[in-house]
């Protein structure tokens, strides 16, 4: 029985067949094929491995910069399981204790989880036809009980755990199940579904609880939420103020044209459900990391070449959708961001003038997305951001409170950090850990924008030069600080 020779190899010798034209008897052309394919896989391996450095290229808060924050700060602004140890017991112990509170900062995103799943369900307007709930009604009331047991919420309730049920493609009903199934609910059961409404009820009870503890905190304003979950919802208010304090500081020389070509948002955030009474009618998105590319442009501040933004937050909800959209992008796909307006908040004509014009330097208007009767009256606009920006936005993971960019020359520190509705999370000794992680991410001269004030420590060469007020409507509005790295 003969054997059928395939290819190249030749079953009876063992040996490669020579081919006409290959005296040696040796096929060039295969092996060319296998030297780039070997070449190829080398490269996508360098590559990886390149992408896995830089993902984790942060190191801990070292003791040697965390003690002159703790000689400055009074004792009851330092943590317990710090505060009653000698500086050598402190220094001994701060591996330790930095590692625990890492910890313990991430699991806070799982209370921050629940909370957007109850904003979505005040205002969600996909998966019922109730009217959507106020929550400024909702903490007016100061009555969780009586909120829970309004027959809107209850209705509310009920459609969500009936779409839950069944989430389809939908990324908002997707990650409710998740959140919900994290105690233990089963939806394929009518005990499970029963299960799924009770936790929502908990968890609106208790988000209502936290907000009436919050309104009646003598702690200062810069502290607020330093014991809440942290939520990652971001919306248009946070843009616009960035783009107030840019236009200030550079008509102040603070910054200057075509000079900034590093920046860094810290807590980018993704527009779920807004806890501001916000939509769930268009996909989950992220606003800022556009929309301050889109500001420094519009201001002539962006570097004209090599110019970067890279994000640092610790959810990886946020960093993963951001990873996702440069993917894309590199594929061709630019990003579509949906920009929600109620005609009732009675915007004040520069908010309204900024709603009109952003994403204008780095994308196009499109169509938006028709908001459902549900929803009410709401006016939409929508960019497409092109590819090239998208690809200029990279997602690191980081607990700015306890970690840092490392190594980082000179020549990578940043011109520009940005932190809005961030450090409002944390105490007084945890927002200047952060600060000095922030100085070292700066260059000398760089600037930090945040709405958050800040302790200045005589150990952190990071300095107030500035303000800018931000007014959204007659009663809303946000201050932003301007610091600068000596």
């Amino acid at each position: 029985m003969s054997r059928t020779n395939r290819g190249s190899c030749s079953w009876g010798s063992g040996r490669p067949s020579s081919r006409e034209g290959d005296e040696d008897g040796v096929n060039h052309e295969g092996r060319e094929e296998h030297e780039v394919k070997k070449f190829v896989f080398f490269a996508a391996f360098v590559a990886f491995v390149a992408f896995v450095v830089s993902w984790f290229s942060w190191s801990w808060l070292v003791y040697s910069d965390a003690k002159p924050i703790l000689d400055a700060l009074r004792p009851e602004l330092i943590p317990d399981a710090l505060r009653s140890l000698t500086p050598m017991q402190r220094e001994a112990s701060w591996p330790a204790w930095v590692s625990t509170r890492d910890t313990e900062i991430r699991e806070r995103l799982a209370a921050g989880d629940e909370d957007s799943v109850i904003t979505f369900l005040l205002f969600g307007v996909t998966f019922t036809s109730q009217p959507r709930y106020s929550f400024a009604t909702a903490v007016a009331t100061r009555e969780p009980d009586a909120v829970v047991a309004d027959p809107v919420v209850q209705a509310r309730i009920k459609g969500l755990v009936a779409a839950v049920a069944s989430p389809g493609a939908n990324e908002r009903l997707q990650f409710a199940r998740r959140v919900i199934e994290r105690h233990g609910i089963d939806f394929t059961t009518d005990m499970g579904r029963q299960g799924a409404r009770e936790v929502l009820r908990a968890a609106l009870t208790r988000m209502l609880a936290d907000y009436d503890a919050y309104f009646r905190d003598s702690a200062p304003g810069a502290t607020l939420f330093r014991n809440r979950g942290l939520s990652s919802d971001t919306s248009i208010y946070a843009a616009f103020a960035i783009d107030a304090a840019l236009k200030d500081a550079a008509a102040m020389g603070v910054l200057k044209q075509g000079s900034v070509r590093r920046v860094a948002v810290i807590g980018p955030g993704l527009d779920f459900t807004d806890k501001q009474e916000g939509y769930d009618f268009y996909p989950v998105q992220t606003i800022q990391p556009f929309a301050v590319t889109d500001s420094l442009r519009a201001r002539n501040l962006a570097a004209p070449r090599d110019f970067q933004l890279m994000t640092y937050d610790l959810n990886p909800r946020v960093n993963d959708h951001i990873a996702a959209a440069r993917q894309r992008a590199a594929r061709g796909a630019g990003y579509t961001i949906q920009l929600p307006r109620d005609p009732a908040q009675q915007w004040v004509r520069d908010l309204l003038g900024y709603w009109t014009r952003v994403g204008g330097k780095i994308g196009a208007t499109v169509p938006p997305v028709a908001p459902p009767p549900a929803a009410g009256r709401v006016d939409v606009r929508a960019v497409r951001i092109r590819p090239d920006v998208v690809q200029m936005i990279t997602p690191r993971d980081l607990d700015i409170i306890l970690q840092r960019p490392e190594p980082l020359p000179d020549s990578d520190r940043f011109d520009l950090v940005i932190a809005t509705n961030i450090l409002i999370y944390y105490d007084v000794f945890e927002q200047s850990l952060a600060l000095a992680n922030i100085a070292r991410m700066l260059h000398s001269e760089g600037v930090l924008l945040t709405n958050n004030p800040l302790f200045e420590l005589p150990a952190i060469p990071v300095h107030q030069i500035g303000e800018t007020k931000a007014i959204y409507t007659d009663g809303g509005s946000d201050w932003i600080a301007w610091y600068q790295r000596e």
